[in-house]
């Protein structure tokens, strides 16, 4: 791969930003290292495993809506096999640019005989789905404790812009489900952006609805897994409903900041601001570093787990060789 003086560049803002982001971060847990160590922090087991089986629960909720979308482009992937491409290919937000989640969907489904066309058309059709109702169930379970957040007492300035977004979030899910003849156009918008050619393609409202409301499932569920982890490290209650939408938020924005691998830098910093009203801004921080280690751990035995599953391709081969 050729190295240009751009890429340097780039390379060099991109890991400029996450240092700042964790330079602040950093100093909030320094400066209020007292109240982290005077939080009742513990390690309870079978929450922990508990958090960490959800989580893995919600890879497999995430693979089964996109086989949805896959069947719905006329191939038939096994529900084992979805997950592994589905979850492998994730594992391309890392690499910054995220772009590399396509390349990973292509590699993986054509041993399934989905074709490139077909396999950039259900990862293009799945951000159009998966990133609305992501945000939406963030900022509806947010939404219900408005005043933590949204009064200006807490998070000075906030309050007007949360609400556009999710107001522009809000008519984005309706014109979704309820106008899936535009998701056409949005996603050939989307195939040349990539450099692919457009497609004919319209979804009926019921595949729509049926698509999103997977999507909606698998982001609440992933907000469930990281309200079971904060009991496994946490003495004190917490509240399930904010904390999966704190979650959910921190995850959306990660992921849609380009240039940070796997969210890595943005999300802390969404999740320390959005906790500090609990906890206080150290032991805000003190989580968003925990969460993040945690789910690291969570991806690796998910990551083990997805190479374990054969390709029809490698067991059709193995089959002949019987």
């Amino acid at each position: 791969m050729k190295i240009t003086v751009k890429k340097i560049i780039w390379r060099a803002a991109q890991g400029g930003a996450i240092a700042v982001i964790f330079y602040f971060i950093s100093r909030q847990i320094t400066a209020n290292w007292g109240q982290i160590a005077a939080c009742q922090w513990r390690i309870e087991p079978i929450f922990l495993v508990a958090s960490t089986v959800s989580v893995m629960i919600t890879f497999f909720l995430f693979s089964w809506v996109w086989r949805i979308i896959v069947l719905s482009l006329g191939k038939n992937v096994s529900p084992l096999r979805a997950y592994k491409i589905s979850y492998l290919a994730n594992l391309g937000r890392y690499i910054p640019g995220k772009i590399w989640q396509m390349f990973g969907v292509i590699y993986l489904a054509r041993k399934e005989g989905v074709t490139e066309e077909e396999a950039v058309t259900s990862f293009g059709l799945s951000q159009l789905f998966a990133i609305p109702s992501g945000l939406l169930s963030g900022l509806f379970f947010m939404s219900l404790y408005f005043d933590v957040w949204w009064g200006d007492n807490h998070v000075p300035g906030l309050s007007r812009g949360l609400v556009l977004v999710a107001a522009v979030v809000f008519l984005m899910s309706l014109a979704v489900v309820f106008i899936p003849g535009a998701i056409g156009g949005l996603l050939n918008r989307f195939l040349r952006l990539v450099r692919r050619r457009p497609v004919s393609f319209l979804m009926n409202k019921s595949l729509a609805a049926a698509i999103y409301g997977g999507y909606f499932l698998a982001w609440s569920m992933y907000g469930f897994s990281f309200w079971l982890f904060l009991k496994s490290i946490m003495a004190q209650e917490v509240p399930i409903i904010p904390m999966a939408g704190v979650f959910i938020i921190a995850y959306q924005v990660g992921y849609l900041m380009l240039f940070a691998p796997g969210g890595v830098g943005p999300r802390e910093a969404v999740m320390g601001l959005f906790l500090a009203p609990f906890f206080g801004a150290g032991v805000a921080g003190a989580i968003a570093v925990a969460a993040r280690l945690w789910l690291i751990a969570a991806e690796g035995i998910s990551a083990l787990i997805a190479l374990t599953i054969k390709s029809s391709e490698k067991a059709d081969g193995k089959d002949r060789a019987d």
